[in-house]
């Protein structure tokens, strides 16, 4: 009964594997973390693992990386695509632009800016 289950459950991971996505029980995060750590010693110069090599971090992998199965008449192996970033990657600047908000029925809260460093808010009163 013990074989029944292990091998549905390999054949639920191969599924989940199949759509792209690392399955913890086929790969477990002690094991991820090795290859992670592993291939970060391994990249050329400015390049590193996209959420980095920490332990508590491995779980972000399980989202990040995608899989697929390669496989020939003697085996199949399983192939982890991880994403990298290099060291001029590391840093998105993002403008946000807030639509007004009500304060109360007759006045609102409107972002203004006139230059990039000149970010501030104006309550505005309606005029009906």
């Amino acid at each position: 009964m013990l074989a029944v289950q292990q091998i549905g459950e390999l054949f639920s991971s191969v599924q989940y594997a199949l759509l792209g996505k690392l399955p913890v029980n086929l790969v477990t995060p002690i094991t991820l973390h090795r290859i992670l750590t592993d291939i970060s010693f391994n990249l050329p110069e400015n390049y590193m693992l996209a959420a980095g090599t920490k332990i508590q971090d491995v779980h972000v992998y399980y989202e990040l990386v995608k899989v697929a199965f390669v496989g020939n008449a003697h085996g199949v192996q399983l192939v982890i695509r991880v994403p990298l970033k290099t060291a001029a990657q590391l840093f998105s600047l993002c403008k946000i632009i807030v639509f007004p908000m009500p304060l109360s029925p007759d006045s609102f809260l409107k972002y203004q800016s006139t230059t990039t460093s000149d970010w501030r808010w104006n309550s505005v009163t309606s005029r009906s």
